[in-house]
């Protein structure tokens, strides 16, 4: 049987063999009931490791010890140790657990705590999934579209060294360059209405090859508000003039921070960088919004993109199923990735190919670490009409209806997630019953996780 949950091609996935007498037990109360317990077994730790799975977390307990002597001088961005050793200690059955028991049988189930760690895959996930959920109970009903906007490269390294505040100068940024858009549309009827636009800001600080690659992905309304909340049509963007006006807020930001913060010689660096990035890039930096391929957009053009987005600002920089293996002798991380200059090229011959790293592990969990957030540091942003700070209420109603949010927050819960993801429910007992939490032999001690 094969399906589209992973570990499920019952021919190839065959570790459940192991368990005949609890599968026999399961087939006598229904085929879902069976399929359900074969794949609870193949899809527990050990089962996918026997399969080649590596997980991050095995990297993080083989090395961590021994880098965190090693770096401990340079460890100090707030909430980074702190993230890693949550993270280690994620489903852990020492810092608690709930003890689910079927009333009909008397089986078990037990589930560690979450560890809320942005190191953390399983939790990235969940944090993902509610962003999402927040995210698309903001959107109103229009029309919406996606926009990027990009740090050049030669800058990226000033940004990795101060990192909060050019971080914030990325967002503020392109906050500007919008402003400035719908102000210069019309600059006297911006002034009388108080026009504002809606949009919202993801940071993603990494791509494929998990470098430091500062970007905004941005979901903005095709409208703009006056100050009695009537939305009006707003769907042109001037591409050339959002490039230039990004740049120059940028620059500007930037500059004025090193003029404040550092000292003559890094000043003059900076401005002699600008210099060369304004002569570089004469008609101003990347910027791309293009509109949805159908014309109009839907809900399902919004759940699919505020997924997509959201999921590169709460997980980490790799996704496991693109870690080859871990030599845990070694020391050694091999992991692969699929260059983005290929995804436009039709011709197989002229493609890159997808590219393998084998690096130690300590290199490996240096880039991890690039990404892990610092704590409290918001990497979703609402804006105008968005924005919580916006007093006025909008004339129109939501995108999604209560029902569907609703839907949304339901499947945002540890059981509905693993269904999700491997077609499982952890908690359907092989006798067909469905388990409940014994809170008597449960052990509360982390929370409610």
């Amino acid at each position: 049987m094969r399906g589209p949950f992973r570990n499920s091609d019952f021919k190839v996935n065959t570790y459940f063999k192991r368990f005949s007498a609890e599968l026999e037990e399961a087939k006598k109360h229904g085929h879902d009931v069976w399929v359900n317990e074969v794949r609870k077994y193949n899809n527990c730790y050990y089962a996918r490791k026997l399969q080649g799975d590596v997980s991050i977390k095995d990297i993080i307990k083989a090395a961590w010890p021994s880098f965190k002597k090693k770096y401990a001088r340079l460890l100090t961005r707030p909430g980074l140790v702190k993230a890693v050793e949550s993270f280690v200690g994620c489903h852990d059955f020492a810092n608690g657990y709930i003890y689910y028991e079927c009333p009909k049988c008397g089986d078990f189930y037990m589930v560690g705590f979450s560890c809320h760690s942005r190191m953390c895959p399983s939790c990235g996930k969940k944090y993902r999934d509610a962003r999402s959920a927040k995210v698309s109970g903001k959107c109103l009903e229009v029309p919406h579209r996606q926009f990027v906007f990009t740090v050049p490269e030669q800058l990226r390294p000033f940004f990795r060294k101060h990192r909060k505040p050019m971080l914030d100068a990325l967002f503020a940024a392109a906050n500007d360059a919008f402003t400035l858009l719908l102000k210069k549309h019309a600059p006297k009827a911006y002034r009388r209405e108080g026009r504002k636009l809606g949009f919202i800001s993801f940071l993603h600080t990494f791509g494929r090859d998990m470098k430091w690659h500062p970007h905004l992905h941005i979901l903005i309304a095709e409208r703009y508000m006056d100050s009695a909340g009537l939305l009006h049509k707003h769907d042109f963007f001037s591409f050339d003039f959002l490039r230039l006006a990004f740049m120059n807020s940028l620059l500007s930001r930037v500059y004025a921070f090193s003029k404040a913060e550092l000292g003559a010689a890094e000043q003059r660096s900076m401005w002699l960088l600008q210099k060369e990035l304004r002569e570089k890039y004469p008609k101003g930096y990347y910027v791309y919004g293009p509109k949805f391929s159908r014309g109009k957009t839907t809900t399902r053009d919004v759940a699919e993109l505020t997924h997509y987005i959201a999921r590169y600002a709460s997980h980490p920089a790799i996704s496991e199923r693109r870690i080859s293996s871990f030599d845990p002798k070694a020391m050694t991380v091999t992991w692969f990735y699929d260059p983005h200059e290929d995804d436009d090229v039709k011709d197989e011959s002229e493609k890159k190919g997808r590219q393998y790293v084998t690096e130690s592990a300590e290199d490996f969990i240096k880039r991890l670490l690039i990404h892990v957030p610092d704590k409290g540091f918001q990497q979703i942003r609402y804006y105008g009409f968005y924005s919580n700070k916006c007093k006025t209420e909008p004339k129109t109603g939501l995108l999604f209806t209560p029902s569907e949010l609703a839907k949304m927050a339901e499947d945002n819960t540890w059981a509905k997630g693993l269904w999700k993801s491997f077609g499982y429910d952890p908690t359907w007992c092989k006798c067909g019953a469905r388990m409940e939490i014994n809170y008597d032999l449960s052990d509360f001690r982390g929370g409610c996780g």
